[in-house]
């Protein structure tokens, strides 16, 4: 099981203070959604607890199999779905899961690779330039990215963008697999829909200077 804690946090940038003193706690099998208005911080926070992102205040803490999870190590335990992140375009998309899968030393990187490109439903497109792909697809590289190392923590940022019905299902799909291994789940959404599905919810302009 894992768990993931936040305690004092806080991100300036600038003379601007988006949040401080926010305080999380997301148990495994447990989903937390984060809402608020556009700019409040969102996407900044799931890039905290990412690890991808410094805070200016406070820690997070990520246990997985008994054991904290180091703070450098964080980033390559976690999944992040954002439309902030970028895929090669000039690779196909198992090109892209190939370089990832060696960047973070992978085993048996070959049939992960073409498992999680049928989970996301680019089975059929996974010899295909990346940068030939619609938003929607390009959404879906994202997901394969971020589920390739099968980390305890995946941060979905406004999960549903560009995504047909299709795309939706198999989103529901992989949160509903994540929750029942018991996994962590946080997504950030400004969707009340979404929101309503999770768990708990953390509005970050209740953490507001």
């Amino acid at each position: 099981m894992s768990r993931l804690v936040a305690e004092g946090l806080a991100k300036r940038f600038g003379r601007r203070l988006l949040f401080r003193d926010l305080a999380l706690a997301v148990e495994g099998g447990q989903s937390l959604a984060v809402t608020g208005a556009n700019g409040a911080g969102k996407s900044t926070l799931l890039r905290v607890l990412a690890g991808v992102l410094r805070p200016s205040a406070g820690a997070v803490r990520l246990q997985h199999d008994g054991r904290t999870v180091p703070p450098a190590e964080r980033p390559l335990r976690s999944g992040l779905v954002a439309p902030a992140l970028n895929v090669y375009g000039g690779f196909t998309a198992r090109e892209n899961l190939r370089f990832l899968a060696r960047a973070r030393r992978l085993p048996g990187a070959g049939e992960r690779i073409e498992a999680v490109l049928r989970r996301v439903g680019l089975a059929a497109r996974a010899g295909d330039p990346v940068r030939a792909f619609s938003s929607g697809l390009k959404q879906r590289m994202k997901y394969a990215a971020a589920l390739l190392a099968e980390p305890p923590l995946l941060l979905l940022d406004e999960p549903a963008a560009n995504l047909d019905e299709a795309g939706l299902a198999m989103v529901e799909d992989v949160t509903g697999q994540w929750r029942a291994a018991g996994r962590l789940l946080v997504v950030a959404t400004n969707r009340p829909e979404t929101a309503a599905r999770c768990d708990d919810r953390l509005c970050v302009e209740d953490f507001a200077p």
